[in-house]
């Protein structure tokens, strides 16, 4: 079973966010779109329950963030009891603690890391994040070291931009894939976003130069370039993108349980915490069932406004 939306879309990714707290401070963050009150998280126990119950919708991919998951002492039991009900559990996190949890997570039955990394140079590092970069480079040196694939996050800036091409060096020395992420104007006031934002198109530029292939891939229809190194790097732009909305097959949970549709919608939002901790299993799933009914690309182009 695998629940399809009216768009076509089927559903087979989450997107689970375990907490809000981060020991970093991003000048660009957006904590995932999440601006309703949600302290009350779920417990590790819970995470596990509504794995269960995603696996029987036919959800098998689930991306785990926060936040900064690492923050939470119980991430690797979560990371345990979500991986009984997956193909694949990959983590995005700073990688400021990644030292101490990244065997314990690969043990547990992570799939693959996504580290940020948004410089290399130490001063422009704290500037951005407000965090330590050598603390993150040993942490990204502890998720290679596991032997699981490793996936560096870039989130380009006027700040930055001017490192990419180190960047990109950095992840082809450790064998990393690279996301090449345009910034979103999400949790930022306007002249923020305008002060920080620049396109891709001088890294694109770059990339189909140097790339010996590029091919679209599925999720999300992101274009991915092989570089000659064997690497890949995604081009992230997910604003005002209506081909990248049409081909999301992705729900979003919130630390306590909350599923929402979409990171720019928070009108659209299914409490099913509750649920979750009392163990209801049918009203879990006719949460998730009528999420599903909800979902819609956010940005829409004439071919797919049709499905509303």
């Amino acid at each position: 079973m695998v629940l399809i939306d009216r768009f076509g879309r089927p559903l087979t990714h989450l997107r689970i966010s375990v907490t809000q707290k981060c020991n970093h401070k991003c000048i660009f963050c957006h904590m995932e779109g999440i601006y309703c009150d949600d302290l009350n998280e779920l417990s590790a126990d819970d995470w596990g329950f509504l794995a269960n119950i995603a696996y029987e919708l036919g959800i098998r991919y689930y991306k785990i963030t926060g936040g900064e998951p690492l923050v939470r002492q119980d991430i690797v039991d979560i990371v345990r009891n979500i991986s009984q009900y997956a193909d694949e559990v990959s983590i995005t996190t700073n990688g400021s603690l990644l030292d101490k949890y990244a065997q314990e997570l690969a043990d547990a039955g992570l799939s693959r890391f996504n580290i940020s990394l948004h410089s290399l140079n130490r001063d422009v590092f704290m500037e951005i994040t407000g965090g330590d970069l050598r603390r993150v480079l040993n942490g990204i040196k502890a998720a290679v070291d596991t032997g699981l694939p490793v996936k560096l996050d870039y989130v380009v800036m006027r700040i930055n931009v001017n490192e990419y091409r180190e960047i990109i060096s950095f992840a082809e020395s450790i064998g990393a894939d690279l996301n090449i992420i345009e910034l979103i104007p999400l949790g930022l006031a306007i002249n923020d976003f305008n002060k920080l934002h620049t396109t891709l198109d001088t890294i694109k530029h770059y990339l189909e130069k140097y790339a010996v292939k590029k091919y679209t891939r599925r999720f999300q229809s992101r274009p991915v370039y092989v570089l000659p190194s064997g690497i890949n790097i995604t081009l992230v732009s997910g604003f005002c993108n209506p081909e990248l909305c049409m081909n999301c097959t992705r729900l979003r949970v919130t630390p306590s349980g909350k599923l929402k549709t979409c990171i720019y919608r928070n009108d659209y939002l299914i409490d099913v915490g509750n649920a979750i901790r009392n163990r209801n299993r049918e009203s879990v799933k006719r949460g998730f069932e009528k999420a599903n009914i909800m979902r819609e690309p956010f940005f829409k182009s004439e071919s797919n406004v049709k499905g509303k």
